[in-house]
């Protein structure tokens, strides 16, 4: 390995950590006084989220940006466990108060001017994220004139964690008991709500295995000065058939528990899920622009699952893209070119379709996916973007 990490604290920064360092645990790491010119020197900086840094960049000791003036280090910010709007580009484009957007003030610039403040080349920090939406935002805010110096360098941590479940399992025949899974007892979201309502209306419960938190009223928005996004739980549900008719009985429904553990079945062996169960609904984070997929959609290409996504635009797009195979010759997948309502209603036909069918009928179905079923798991076990981004730094 041609590069080395400087030695660095990183639990002075606390909640802002990004918990991704056991995947550079076989890089070198030198103290940044043995740093020198002719080597290529990262101060690994792990941060969640690039809001809110004035503290934790004051904890790096002059010294350090001293030599990352001269380029003897250079700053690696790697933000891979959450995937982050950096550029807000939507601004130029879903501007609904007639404002001028400044790019001095999206999270790219306000992360970057720590370092250039310091006098810091923008085009010496390097950035790794978990997905790809920095291309075209990049190449969208270049047309307009703007300055983006910094490399991006694409790492998808929970790919990279449910690889390591892949190895240790095979897809094999399977003696199904549900139809599907749909476990969201982890944090609330309404177009979750959105999917377990439409399961819970049409009857489909007993027929796959669900958890749902408490109903909590939200109110979701991306909180930007740009538009005016915010949409209540309430709102979003009455986009659903006869919601204000059984509002009362589906709260009161709620939550649904699948084993008493509250959406944390990933950190542990889900081998006694994914075995019993044939479809598996992935219901991800939804962003502004762009796709996030996490461990939510990898879960079931490491175990050998068909799965819906039920999270942003373009999803299985993206999976095709990477080299995934997905299911449209079993069902209609139009789905993943909808917006969340519209996504959640079909998504609830497909499940529904799959429950009029016997268990008998739904195990030959998954028998004839089983080459899609074990190309995908192949291809997750095979995945060399670790080794890539290691060559890339």
């Amino acid at each position: 390995m041609s590069f080395n990490f400087i030695a660095f604290d990183q639990e002075q920064f606390g909640e802002s950590q990004d918990n991704s360092t056991y995947f550079f645990q076989n890089v070198n790491r030198i103290r940044y006084q043995d740093a020198k010119r002719d080597q290529v020197n990262y101060l690994p900086l792990h941060l969640r989220a690039p809001f809110d840094l004035q503290q934790a960049m004051a904890k790096i000791p002059n010294d350090i940006f001293l030599m990352m003036q001269q380029g003897i280090i250079r700053p690696l910010i790697i933000m891979v466990t959450e995937h982050w709007d950096l550029f807000n580009t939507f601004a130029w484009v879903q501007n609904d108060y007639d404002l001028t957007p400044d790019f001095g003030n999206v999270p790219y610039s306000e992360m970057i001017q720590h370092f250039t403040n310091r006098s810091v080349p923008e085009e010496n920090v390097t950035w790794l994220v978990p997905m790809d939406s920095h291309i075209e935002q990049i190449d969208f805010l270049r047309r307009r004139g703007y300055k983006i110096a910094c490399k991006f360098i694409q790492f998808d941590f929970f790919l990279e964690t449910l690889r390591f479940t892949a190895n240790r399992y095979e897809p094999k025949t399977k003696t199904l008991q549900k139809h599907y899974s749909c476990l969201l007892n982890g944090t609330p979201r309404t177009h979750r709500y959105g999917m377990v309502y439409g399961l819970w209306q049409d009857k489909l419960l007993p027929y796959g295995d669900v958890s749902c938190s408490p109903y909590e009223e939200l109110t979701e928005t991306k909180n930007s000065n740009w538009t005016n996004d915010s949409i209540t739980t309430d709102q979003y549900m009455s986009n659903f058939t006869d919601w204000q008719a059984n509002k009362d009985e589906f709260v009161a429904s709620l939550p649904l528990v699948f084993d008493n553990t509250r959406n944390q079945h990933w950190v542990t062996d889900e081998e006694h899920i994914f075995e019993k169960c044939f479809l598996w609904i992935a219901s991800e984070n939804n962003i502004h622009g762009g796709v996030y997929i996490t461990e939510k959609t990898w879960k079931p290409i490491a175990y050998g699952n068909p799965f819906c996504i039920n999270g942003d635009v373009g999803s299985l797009k993206y999976l095709h893209k990477l080299g995934f195979q997905t299911f449209d010759k079993f069902w209609d997948e139009s789905y993943d070119n909808d917006t969340s309502v519209d996504k959640v209603k079909k998504i609830t036909q497909i499940v529904k379709d799959l429950c009029s069918k016997s268990l008998s009928e739904i195990q030959d179905m998954y028998n004839q996916m089983l080459p899609i079923l074990k190309h995908n798991h192949e291809h997750l076990k095979t995945f060399t973007q670790h080794d890539d981004m290691l060559k890339n730094l």
